[in-house]
């Protein structure tokens, strides 16, 4: 299966763009591959769905501490020691930033992608299933050392 890099890139940059902008974060660029549709996740998952030329969902998998320490430098600094209901908003504003970012530079290509507001999924040993989707793995490695799994799932015509 060949994954299309134009449908990535836009995911890519707007991460970039916004972890930049909003939490003063760099990372490099993990490994991409193609993940089971079924799949272990991380203690924090933010989901947005996308519809539109792009049908899907875009699943943002983090550590605990990933999370925490994003929302921290999203906060200027403020020190944030439990994922509570400020930070969670934080996290969900930053994929949304992230994604409504993705889907102006779809536009700017001609592809209408039109997203859901974020859904936030907290606890351990979680299994998402995106069934009857290509999913593609974008690794994020922060420069502090964490990692945000985002995960690109989305129907093929």
């Amino acid at each position: 299966m060949n994954i299309n890099v134009e449908y990535i890139n836009p995911f890519i940059q707007a991460s970039q763009q916004v972890l930049k902008q909003v939490a003063n974060i760099d990372f490099k660029l993990g490994k991409v591959y193609l993940k089971d549709p079924t799949y272990k996740v991380e203690q924090v998952v933010v989901i947005i769905g996308m519809t539109g030329n792009i049908k899907g969902q875009v699943n943002f998998c983090m550590s605990l501490d990933a999370a925490k320490n994003i929302a921290s430098k999203m906060m200027g600094g403020y020190p944030v020691t439990e994922f509570d209901d400020l930070a969670k908003s934080a996290i969900g504003e930053l994929a949304n930033m992230i994604m409504g970012n993705t889907s102006m530079l779809f536009s700017q290509k001609g592809l209408k992608v039109e997203i859901t507001p974020p859904s936030i999924l907290m606890g351990e040993n979680m299994i998402l299933s995106t069934s009857k989707m290509i999913n593609i793995c974008v690794p994020l490695l922060l420069d502090n050392g964490d990692k945000i799994d985002m995960d690109v799932a989305f129907v093929e015509y």
